[in-house]
C-alpha cells in the first residue's frame, strides 16, 4: 500500500541505525520520494547523498490496515517552499509486516531463559520473538529471557503463545508483556539495524 503525502514516518539511516527518526511525506511519485529532513534537538540531521535507508509508516483504518516498509538511497538534499526535504529513490516496492504491529528480522543471539537455562532467539520485534530450547515448555506459560543487544543486556518477559517440536528440542514463539518503551525503542532499533545490514548485504550479492 502506497503512502500518501502528509503521512508520518518513521527514517532509519545507514550510518545512524541505532536511531529512529521521525519524518513526514511532502510530495510522493512511483519511485521517489520527497521526506522532510529529520532533526535532531532541533538540530538538522546530516545525511549524505547515497546514503541507504529503510522508510516505515503504519497505516490506520479500515482498508488495509498494518504496518508498511521500503528501502531507499537519498539522492539529493534541498528545500522546498523553504522546508529542509531529502529525496529518496525507492529500492523496494512497499511490503505489510505480515499483520504484525512490529517489524520482525531473523537473528541468532544466545539468551538465558528462566535464570537458568540456555535457548537461541532466531526473531525479534518490538512486539516478542522466537527461541530455541531443549526443554519443554507448556502454551500459556510465563518466561523471562535474558538477551544481549550490542551493548545493552536487558531482560524480557513474555507470554508462550506457541510451542513447535524439532528434532532437537523445540522452537517458541513469545509475546512480551509488561514491556516499558525504553526496552521496546532498543529492540526496535536493533531490529532496523539488523535490517539495513541484511539490505546492504543483498545489494553487495547483486552488485
Amino acid at each position: 500500500m502506497v503512502p500518501t503525502p502528509n503521512q508520518n514516518i518513521e527514517l532509519i539511516i545507514a550510518n545512524e541505525a541505532d536511531k529512529v527518526y521521525l519524518s513526514r511525506i511532502e510530495d510522493i511519485d512511483d519511485d521517489h520520494l520527497v521526506v522532510a529532513a529529520p532533526m535532531e534537538n532541533g538540530v538538522l540531521v546530516a545525511v549524505r547523498p547515497e546514503t541507504s535507508v529503510l522508510i516505515s509508516y503504519k497505516r490506520v483504518g479500515p482498508v488495509a490496515e498494518g504496518r508498511y516498509q521500503a528501502s531507499g538511497i537519498i539522492k539529493r538534499r534541498f528545500r522546498q517552499e523553504n522546508v529542509p526535504v531529502l529525496l529518496i529513490r525507492l529500492t523496494s516496492d512497499w511490503k505489510k509486516n505480515q499483520q504484525r504491529d512490529f517489524v520482525r528480522v531473523n537473528v541468532l543471539l544466545e539468551g538465558i531463559y528462566n535464570g537458568l537455562n540456555e535457548c537461541i532467539v532466531k526473531d525479534l520485534s518490538g512486539g516478542g520473538l522466537l527461541f530455541a530450547a531443549e526443554e519443554e515448555l507448556e502454551v500459556g506459560s510465563v518466561v523471562f529471557i535474558d538477551l544481549k543487544l550490542d551493548q545493552n543486556v536487558i531482560r524480557l518477559h513474555g507470554n508462550i503463545v506457541r510451542a513447535v517440536p524439532k528434532e532437537s528440542g523445540y522452537e517458541y514463539g513469545m509475546s512480551f508483556i509488561n514491556l516499558d518503551e525504553q526496552t521496546r525503542q532498543l529492540i526496535i532499533q536493533f531490529v532496523y539495524k539488523r535490517q539495513i545490514e541484511i539490505h546492504r548485504k543483498v545489494k553487495n550479492q547483486n552488485s
